[in-house]
Parts: structure tokens; sequence; C-alpha cells
């Protein structure tokens, strides 16, 4: 692996764990240090990160971490609505009884669950996999790799958005339950193999999350 390359891949875990801030001013030479990767390599990485839209170069002030936005929360969402009501229709139409089953029985699980132990944060953890899970599938069921490209890169900003807000899971005990429903009201549609709910159904629950991220 290129010294550039895994600068790019240790600044994100960094960011994601929590070890760098959203908002964060760091200059060139601290990260280096932090990330224990020289100066050349990682101005390589900044460059990409930069066009990856989670950092911006602050001339005289150094690196900053992007904070999540009202304007960046529009936008990831409005992204995610152009991609996964199409992914959700497709799937609706060619997804197998058993690739249901499987969405299915892990959303009713993790009810279940917290049904029985009470919300925590272990159970949020889990809980955000699942939901990340759902929405992984159907995009990677379109088969199409520039498409998958775009939707991991804007999860991260998601992730840059619940580290805004200070948590670890964009899941919260208010947001569970609406969450986990939305979810199995759309996996419902793909059930009934029938694309135009299962755009609509989509259309409800990423409308919905997206105020939920904006605090309405």
């Amino acid at each position: 692996m290129k010294l550039s390359e895994a600068a790019h891949l240790s600044f994100k875990d960094h960011l994601f764990d929590g070890r760098i801030r959203p908002g964060q001013f760091i200059s060139q030479r601290e990260l280096a240090k932090l990330l224990g990767i020289p100066l050349g390599p990682v101005r390589e990485a900044l460059q990409r990160l930069e066009i990856e839209g989670l950092v911006q170069i602050v001339p005289q002030r150094g690196i900053q971490v992007i904070e999540a936005s009202l304007r960046l929360i529009r936008d990831t969402y409005q992204l995610r609505m152009v991609i996964e009501k199409e992914a959700a229709a497709k799937f609706a139409e060619a997804a197998s009884d058993s690739e249901i089953d499987a969405l299915e029985k892990a959303h009713v699980e993790i009810v279940a669950r917290a049904e029985k132990e009470g919300l925590s944060d272990a159970l949020f953890e889990d809980g955000q996999a699942v939901d990340w899970g759902l929405h992984d599938t159907i995009v990677n069921a379109l088969d199409n790799d520039i498409i998958r490209n775009i939707h991991t890169l804007n999860n991260e900003r998601i992730k840059l958005i619940r580290l805004s807000h200070g948590k670890r899971t964009l899941l919260t005990p208010a947001a569970f339950p609406h969450t986990m429903k939305e979810h199995l009201a759309v996996i419902q549609t793909f059930r009934n193999h029938d694309p135009a709910a299962a755009t609509a159904a989509m259309e409800h629950h990423l409308s919905t999350a997206m105020r939920r991220a904006l605090g309405l």
C-alpha cells in the first residue's frame, strides 16, 4: 500500500473513532505526527480528502475537518434519495426470497432484542449495522461500481454528521423505533415485489431520516 493511501485510511480511522474531531483545525505537520506518516504522503492524502469533502484547506490556519451544516445534511440526504429510490425499486423487482428473508430477519431480531433487553449503546451499535445493512444491500444489488463508490463516500459524510452531533450512531431512543418501523415497511414492499411502493416507502424513510438529522 502506498503511504498516501495509508495516510488517507488512517485519517478516516482517526476521524471516525473520535481522535480527530469535526471542526478541528490541525496543521499538516501535526497531522503527519499524529498519523505517523511522512509529510509528503500526508499532503497527497489531504488533497484527496478535500475532494471527498471531509476537510478543507484554510490558508494561514491549516486543515479544518468539515462540520455538519444544514447544507451538508440536505445535500447528503438528497444524494441518498437519488440513489436509493432507484435501488429500492430495482431490489423490489429482482430480489430473491432468501435475500428479503435475511433483511427481515435482521430487523425482527434487533427489534425483539430491544423489547427484551431495553435500549443501550451496544444495541444502538448493532442496530446501526442492521440499518446500514439494508441500504448497502440494495445499493450493492445494482451491481454498479460507480454508484457503490459514491454511496460509500456519502455514508462517510453521514458518519461525519453523526460525529458533529456528538453521537456514536445516528440511532437514538427516539429514532430507533421509527427507523425500524420504516425499514420493515420498505422490506414489505420488497416482499410484495412492488417497485412503485418500494420507491415511495424509501422516499418516506429518507425524508424522515433527514428531518431527524436536522433535529426537526
